[in-house]
């Protein structure tokens, strides 16, 4: 069958899972042992830092419990999407599957990358250390939400794929078929874990960075990550949608979620008085 042409054991896949290892390693190992003359100013910050991905996850698994009528009715047009996308299932399949080709093959092994689970983590966790050894407080703040939004939305995603339990295209039982509570990977087709991973990653840098151009690039990524998924047979057009919408939403959340609590922390205030006017600013 054509889909075992895709297996991950490319050059370009393993080094990329290399690059995130050492990336691991050297926020793990190499860094504690280069810091160990600030070692309690750096845990002190490693401290506070845990506390704000602590806090920023909660803040999203909680977020349902604080919609109003908008965010209500941005959900709804999150499910009419991905079920408009359902329409386009079979059609998207079959052009897909019209298409291999070896070059494309190529294509789908390195765009599969940037949604693997393992390399995203290690891409936040290498920046974080990145930022700690440079002093850089954006960069680490950045990596912290990116790796924020990626372990809480693959968590949701692992818990929905079961519980929905539909069937993966490769089966050939259709996109309407659903084996609920089921633990067989052929049948945890919805969401896309890969989507789910590249577009939480795009999502928090592309609003950090907040640049036409960085914005376009790394959602193109994302993308591209997503088709990947339907070229290898491995997920409905609507597995992707839907994973799209639900990843983005969670990274762009957290980032506004933090630049809120920041101006709410660091802010200036003037407070007036019967005969003086105070500049109060909060730290």
């Amino acid at each position: 069958m054509w889909k075992t042409v895709f297996c991950f054991r490319n050059p370009l896949y393993s080094g990329m899972k290399i690059a995130a290892a050492l990336l691991v390693y050297f926020c793990c190992v190499t860094l504690p042992a280069r810091a160990q003359s600030d070692s309690v100013a750096c845990s002190a910050i490693i401290m506070r830092d845990a506390r704000t991905a602590l806090s920023g996850a909660l803040y999203v698994l909680s977020a349902p419990a604080r919609w109003d009528g908008k965010d209500w009715g941005w959900a709804g047009v999150t499910v009419g999407a991905t079920g408009g996308a359902a329409l386009l299932d079979h059609d998207l399949r079959s052009m897909m599957q019209r298409n291999v080709s070896a070059s494309a093959d190529h294509w789908a092994d390195a765009t599969v990358v940037y949604g693997d689970g393992f390399f995203a983590v290690g891409l936040s966790v290498g920046l974080y250390g990145t930022g700690l050894l440079i002093h850089d407080p954006w960069l680490r703040e950045t990596a912290v939400l990116a790796g924020t939004a990626i372990i809480v939305s693959t968590v949701v995603t692992r818990v929905v794929k079961p519980i929905v339990g539909r069937a993966r295209p490769y089966v050939n039982a259709g996109n309407g078929a659903f084996r609920m509570f089921s633990l067989d990977d052929a049948y945890n087709s919805f969401p896309s874990g890969h989507t789910v991973a590249a577009f939480s990653l795009s999502s928090v840098l592309a609003a950090r960075i907040n640049h036409p151009l960085a914005t376009i690039g790394l959602y193109s990524l994302a993308t591209l990550t997503a088709l990947s998924r339907l070229y290898t047979d491995e997920h409905w057009f609507s597995d992707v949608v839907f994973g799209g919408i639900f990843a983005a939403s969670v990274g762009r959340s957290l980032v506004l979620w933090r630049e809120a609590d920041d101006r709410e922390v660091h802010s200036l205030h003037i407070v007036p008085s019967p005969n003086r006017i105070v500049l109060v600013y909060n730290l």
